[in-house]
């Protein structure tokens, strides 16, 4: 028995399915907040582009890509734009940080700084400060059969400037 055995992993689903799924939902979060260029996503997943465009004919991945994007780019959507791409860029700078820690060589003084800056890190605050209320939007994508449903939540603190642009 091996680790996968334990823990499978859920595939993308196959180009031309039927449906989605919580990894193909992922895929389209990573492709519509454009922080990383669309091959080296399109890698990580293990797909082509040939694959993305036969999961583009698909109208169930088409629609929920078009309301991801409409989601992500809409104006009342901009603080927590940034947030999440701040995330997604503090995410990435963690194998970084993680390799300073555990390299032979590094000197004592980086490696504290490192285990500094991942403690400050695992205390990031994710919730809106006490007192502050905030609009919540919620998209529930119903694909039907035996597959769950993909949800969608978004949150902005009421008061948040709007771009009017």
């Amino acid at each position: 028995m091996t680790v996968g055995d334990l823990f499978p992993i859920e595939d993308t689903s196959d180009a031309g399915a039927e449906g989605i799924n919580t990894v193909d939902a992922r895929l389209i979060w990573d492709l519509v907040s454009n922080m990383r260029p669309a091959a080296d996503i399109l890698k990580n997943y293990g797909l082509s582009p040939g694959d993305l465009a036969v999961k583009a004919q698909n109208e169930m991945f088409a629609g929920a890509y078009r309301e991801a994007q409409r989601l992500w780019k809409s104006d009342m959507n901009i603080t927590q734009r940034i947030r999440l791409k701040a995330a997604f860029l503090l995410e990435d700078s963690l194998p970084t940080l993680f390799k300073v820690i555990t390299e032979v060589g590094v000197s004592v003084n980086a490696k504290l700084a490192a285990i500094e800056q991942l403690q400050k890190i695992a205390i990031v605050p994710t919730d809106t400060k006490r007192g502050d209320s905030a609009e919540k939007h919620n998209i529930t994508i119903n694909i039907g059969g035996t597959v769950a449903p993909v949800n969608i939540i978004a949150e902005v603190p009421h008061g948040t400037p709007q771009f009017n642009g």
